[in-house]
């Protein structure tokens, strides 16, 4: 199926929410911005990451052809599970006014992206959160031995400044919730957030969520 994206309601003008500095693979200090908006030209830019990590799979394979389960040694290495994101099918769907799109921008182009659902009532408190329907790093700014990491922290990141922008914009509590995919278990739970397994998706994904005391530790980066 062919989703054709070229509705000009599926599409908001861009506009900057914040911007701050990364590090890069130098320790260098890097400017970036962090856009609300969705257009298409960002979609097929996120939709390129693909190309990306095919090239470092075609190479790992050619390296390694002894390997009988290649997606899991890959998988030991890479994160995969995203890898057949389609965002073009994803903005089709998730268009309308609950659902906001953010992208984190360097020179280089989007190192981030994340679509939140809003409002979501809290299951650890009595208020309204914001709910991460999907959030992804560019490839090259994961951890792996495939390749050389551009950016350190392009998730965090762009999670923390829309921790604050709801804050502001909406006057939510602190905190915010997610269903995470197995491989990302251990981020989320690093960064503080808590797994409430009675809300486990039927798929096999995790519920997790972040109460206000973790969130504020989270903002001031104490849990980096």
């Amino acid at each position: 199926m062919i989703y054709d994206i070229d509705f000009l309601d599926h599409y908001s003008q861009p506009k900057e929410i914040s911007h701050g500095s990364l590090a890069n693979f130098n320790g260098d200090s890097i400017p970036y911005t962090i856009e609300l908006g969705l257009s298409k030209s960002s979609i097929n830019e996120c939709n390129e990451w693909r190309d990306f990590t095919t090239k470092f799979i075609i190479t790992f394979v050619d390296k390694n052809p002894n390997i009988i389960n290649y997606r899991k040694a890959l998988q030991e290495d890479i994160m995969l599970e995203d890898y057949n994101w389609d965002w073009s099918k994803k903005a089709f769907f998730y268009n309308t006014s609950e659902y906001n799109w953010f992208f984190l921008k360097t020179s280089e182009g989007i190192q981030s992206v994340c679509l939140t659902f809003h409002p979501k009532k809290s299951v650890l408190q009595n208020v309204d959160i914001f709910y991460i329907q999907y959030v992804a790093s560019a490839p090259w700014n994961r951890i792996s031995s495939l390749h050389e990491r551009r950016y350190k922290g392009t998730g965090i990141e762009i999670i923390k400044q829309i921790q604050l922008y709801f804050i502001k914009i909406y006057n939510y509590n602190y905190g915010f919730s997610l269903h995470s995919l197995p491989q990302a278990q251990k981020f989320y739970e690093k960064i503080g957030m808590i797994n409430l397994s009675e809300y486990n998706d039927k798929n096999g994904l995790f519920f997790y969520e972040m109460d206000n005391e973790h969130a504020i530790t989270f903002l001031e980066g104490k849990n980096d």
